[in-house]
This record gives structure tokens, sequence and C-alpha cells, in this order.
């Protein structure tokens, strides 16, 4: 399929003002290629800078004002929690009408919401599937102008900075304690949050290149194992880190069985993540749909991003 140039000038984000939100703000005004128009709900008590639009949409996500929101708007970036499967699909529908070109899911994160173990074990990624399926339905459609509708799912991996500091990653810096999983060898891809909303300004940028357009794809800042990521953490704060040997498989089975019958109570999500992460979430391995040379995305050096993400 021969790529065919969308252009992108306009570009509507919701969820600025989250976890991985300000990041893709930033990245998309540092761009200098668009104008930038952020969804808040009335309830949302969150501000902005001036160089960016304000739009203020109803909590409940009305359809009719989502549409007239949206029109105009060349994209639409979704970056609130991939929990909110029935808002992604509000506005996917909305944007849909709206004509809008482009949306970028809340696909965002560290495990692959195609593949069947992470999709078995983790209930969020099969919201994140079901979001996604919506969004094949609708770029299957016709619609009035015959617009093209079209969608990029971007997988990042953990978020590294965010995961250092938070323990996502199985290291507590304070307390100077790892949990190694099956040997801590096992290469997994990782994005910092910078290198998340430079992916998704470089998508906006390329969209209609066949590469990207109407497929999920995987980025990354760098692949590591925990092994190097512990060394490279000893060698920043200049202290040894604990070791605790965990089977995967086992720890795995543990918070599975914590989970609620109704699929989440928080915690062991997040347990299941931060494993699933490390375990089977190795970008390279991905063939063509491993972009990081479609997007020019630069080589990051482990040490430096320890160092900047512990300073």
């Amino acid at each position: 399929m021969a790529s065919q140039h969308i252009d992108i000038r306009n570009v509507a984000i919701i969820g600025a003002n989250g976890k991985v939100g300000p990041a893709i703000l930033q990245a998309i005004l540092d761009a200098k290629s668009f104008k930038v128009t952020v969804l808040n709900r009335k309830s949302s008590k969150s501000t902005y800078s001036s160089d960016v639009k304000v739009a203020q949409i109803d909590d409940t996500y009305q359809h009719e004002q989502l549409v007239q929101t949206l029109k105009g708007q060349d994209a639409l970036v979704i970056a609130f929690p991939g929990t909110q499967t029935e808002n992604s699909i509000k506005l996917a529908d909305a944007a849909f009408e709206a004509g809008v070109k482009l949306v970028i899911p809340a696909d965002f994160g560290s495990c692959d919401s195609s593949d069947p173990r992470s999709l078995d074990l983790i209930p969020l990624y099969v919201n994140k599937k079901d979001v996604r399926d919506h969004l094949i339905k609708l770029s299957q459609q016709s619609r009035q102008g015959g617009s093209p509708f079209t969608w990029t799912s971007l997988i990042t991996g953990h978020f590294f900075d965010y995961g250092l500091r938070s323990g996502l990653l199985n290291i507590d810096v304070n307390k100077r304690t790892a949990r190694v999983f099956d040997g801590g060898n096992d290469p997994f891809s990782n994005s910092t949050l910078a290198d998340i909303g430079l992916a998704t300004a470089k998508v906006l940028q390329q969209a209609g290149d066949a590469r990207l357009k109407n497929k999920l794809v995987f980025t990354q800042s760098l692949l590591t194992t925990q092994k190097d990521l512990i060394a490279a953490v000893e060698k920043v704060i200049g202290a040894k880190i604990n070791i605790e040997e965990v089977s995967s498989d086992e720890y795995i089975k543990k918070n599975k069985a914590l989970l609620t019958g109704k699929g989440d109570d928080g915690v062991a999500t997040e347990e299941l993540v931060s494993v699933e992460g490390i375990v089977n979430a190795d970008w390279e391995k991905k063939g063509d749909a491993f972009v990081n040379e479609v997007l020019g995305m630069p080589k990051r050096d482990l040490d430096q991003l320890v160092k900047e993400a512990l300073s």
C-alpha cells in the first residue's frame, strides 16, 4: 500500500493533565506544526498555557457537543487512562462524525494490547483492544464527504522515568531493593514520558504513512534488562541494590488470583502490568511494527536516562 500523506494542522488532545498527557501536549507544541486544542471536562480544575485553546466539554461526553467541538480538528489524541473504554468510544464516534482524519487512542503502555497472553492476564488491555477494534470498524466505513478516517495505536513499553521513580520497574531506589524476575536477563522496551510525547508528535507529522496508518506500532527509548538497569542505578546512586529473585510465573499467578470478579482491583493490575512489561515486552522483535526508524526516534543511553530520572 502506497503512502498518502494526510495533512494534520489542528490537533485536539484530551487527558493533557494526566500521567503521560503533559509530555504529549508539550511535544506537540514543541513541534511548531500544529494548532492545539485541549478538551477539558467542565468539572476539571486544570489550567493550560496561553498557546493552547481550551474547549470545555460535558462530563458525560455528550455526543452532539463532542461533534461540534471536534469539527475543524484534523487529529484527536486520547491521553487519559486506557480504562475509560466507554469515553474513548464516544470520542471516536464523535471524531468520525466531525470529520477528524486521525485518532491516536489511549493505547500507550507497558504491554502489547494485541498479544493473547497480555489480554488473558490483564483486563486493562482488553479495554484497549475493544477501543482499537471500534476504530478499525470506523476506518472501514465511508463517511459524508468521503474523507478518510484513520487511527494509529502507539505502544511504548514501560514509562521509564515514571517507572523508576514510582517502583513500576520493580526497583525501590530509596530502600535500595529490587525484585528481579527469572534471573533478570529478559530484554524489555522502555520509553521516557518525553519520548512518548515525541513519538506521538512524529505520528501526527507522518499521518498517512502506510507503515503507521491504521496500525498498532511499537516504539522505545531503549531496550534493557533488569540486570543492566540495576547496574546503572547502582552507578548513579553510589550504593548496592539488594535483589530479591522471583519467578515471573509464580508472581503472575499470585496477582492474577487477587483480581476481583469485576476484573480489576487496581493494585493487582499494576503488579501484573509491571511484570508482563518486563518478561514479555521486547519491541525489537515486532518486525515492521517496530517503528523507531520510521519515526526517526533518537537513540538513548541507559546511564544518562537513569541519571536524569533520578536527579
